[in-house]
């Protein structure tokens, strides 16, 4: 057993003292009437007695005073507690348990205890101001850090300041100066990747890059509550940045272990794979909100709308083109599917993109307007409304603005004014709705002032439905909170549902779009 010692120290009441003075040469004292030991208390002796049964309480829980504006959950501590014992490992906790904090906490207690000097955090560009550049100075105002974004000779002078952390968005890390730079930084200890999940590819150069930058005796901490949002074979590439002896060397052994081969073109998941894809995803600490977090219920619902004269003749014209296709035995590939698809998606949106302007035109949609502002008279509390289309967002805010006080954030609108809005969409009475593109909205955002998040139309992407989804389920949110899909078509419906069970593939694309041109017009 044991009980606190000095500070940094534990004393040790054991029947050998000799046996633990022989195992830690770091022992200070020991006692031969008393049989105590004192023993410097460090992640090293820590895991050492561990290992012997004794239960030693981790150095950051006795040591460390958990700076800043939060009082650390009691997850967040243990979350915390995990990454100083692990070099190289993963937190796969859900959104919106507070992963990044966790994360900066862990990183402070090593920094004190000298065994990190600075940390690169990697993740997406709209959360580097949003999310850890605030997090930092809220949780470790203590600490310093730099951005490095915007061009090359930016980037560069940002790595060339002397502070903790050096915040940058994954892209960054291709920029073969930015690279190079990096990898020469051995004072740079620590790499926290957030949204791991985006180098699940590893044919790809972001992925190619990282794995190049990553130094053997570096730490390196993966944090994604999605990582493997289209297939377990998501799992082998991150697998190999973190513990590659957990998977085979090379993809294709851990895509037979973990799928089926049913046809020429098409593979499914073992009964197994999620298991296996588990395994191999270690060392890794998870926490599921429910767990954790006690928040409101969250409630699913679907609202049928239906297509204008003017969408039905659109989509009908549209639908004939693409059967005449098929039965011209042309092979479609994924990515020509997935343009043909998206055609047909903007006609039960509204607007159809002119290839030669490359402008959108629009058609009637008045109907499903007219859903739309009856879903949301439902709402008790502020709206957030997600619309795929660029091109129909502007129409929408007309109609909207005409009932509620709404604006607009898409990928048209500066990081510094989408940061304008959001404040004042938390803070102030106005805009009472958000007509947003999902692409600037899947990370980095608390808006709990809504309690009711409404999908104009599918997106095809499970990990951006989650992401966006989690935008007001976290903490923080008091309310009843309510999802609703809205739909007018069997393709769209097929859209959700493939969203539902992660069937994001190239070739549920392809599966996708075979039933589309074999389905009904209406």
């Amino acid at each position: 057993m044991f009980v606190h010692g000095p500070s940094k120290t534990v004393l040790l009441r054991v029947k050998d003292p000799f046996y633990i003075r022989d195992l830690l040469p770091t022992s200070r004292t020991v006692d031969h009437e008393k049989f105590n030991v004192a023993v410097k208390h460090t992640l090293g002796s820590t895991k050492i007695l561990r290992n012997v049964g004794i239960n030693v309480p981790a150095p950051i829980h006795t040591q460390y005073k958990w700076p800043g504006k939060y009082t650390p959950f009691d997850h967040q501590r243990v979350m915390s507690e995990f990454l100083t014992f692990n070099k190289k490992c993963f937190n796969l906790s859900e959104m919106g348990v507070g992963k990044s904090a966790s994360a900066l906490w862990a990183a402070d207690w090593l920094m004190e205890a000298g065994l990190v000097r600075k940390v690169l955090v990697l993740s997406p560009l709209s959360t580097l101001e949003r999310v850890w550049k605030n997090d930092i100075f809220d949780v470790l105002m203590h600490r310093s850090c730099a951005k490095m974004h915007g061009s090359r000779a930016q980037r560069l002078e940002a790595l060339g300041y002397d502070v903790d952390f050096y915040i940058m968005n994954h892209e960054g890390v291709k920029i073969e100066e930015i690279h190079k730079a990096l990898k020469a930084r051995e004072d740079i200890d620590l790499i926290i990747v957030d949204e791991a999940s985006v180098f699940r590819n590893h044919s790809t150069g972001l992925y190619k890059a990282l794995r190049t930058l990553v130094r053997d005796d570096q730490r390196l901490w993966l944090l994604t509550g999605t990582p493997t949002p289209n297939a377990p074979t998501d799992a082998w590439a991150l697998a190999r940045l973190v513990n590659p002896t957990n998977v085979p060397k090379f993809f294709g052994a851990f895509k037979r272990a973990t799928m089926k081969h049913i046809s020429q073109f098409k593979w499914v998941p073992m009964p197994d794979a999620g298991e296996t894809a588990y395994r191999a995803l270690q060392p890794a600490i998870r926490f599921k909100k429910a767990d954790c977090l006690t928040l409101p219920p969250l409630v699913t619902t679907e609202r049928q709308t239906t297509l204008t004269k003017e969408q039905a003749k659109a989509f009908k014209s549209m639908m004939t083109t693409l059967r005449m296709e098929a039965s011209g035995g042309g092979k479609i590939g994924a990515v020509n599917a997935a343009d043909k698809i998206t055609k047909l998606r903007q006609i039960l949106c509204g607007v159809v993109k002119d290839p030669e302007t490359d402008r959108y035109v629009e058609i009637d949609h008045k109907t499903r307007t007219a859903t739309l502002l009856d879903v949301m008279s439902e709402a008790s509390a502020k709206i957030l409304v997600i619309v795929p289309f660029k091109g129909i967002i502007q129409t929408l805010e007309k109609e909207v603005s005409k009932h509620y006080s709404v604006a607009v954030v898409n990928g048209d609108v500066s990081p510094k004014k989408r940061d304008e809005i959001f404040l004042n969409f938390k803070t102030q009475a106005d805009p009472h709705v958000l007509l947003c593109h999902p692409a600037v909205m899947s990370h980095g955002l608390n808006l709990t002032e809504a309690d009711m998040l409404i999908f104009y139309a599918p997106i095809y992407s499970n990990d951006q439905f989650l992401q966006v989804v989690e935008r007001f389920n976290r903490t923080g949110q008091t309310r009843k909170m309510t999802v609703v899909r809205i739909g007018a078509h069997p393709v769209e419906w097929n859209i959700y549902k493939a969203t539902d069970v992660k069937a994001g593939s190239q070739q549920n694309l392809l599966d996708l779009y075979k039933s589309i041109i074999t389905m009904g017009d209406e």
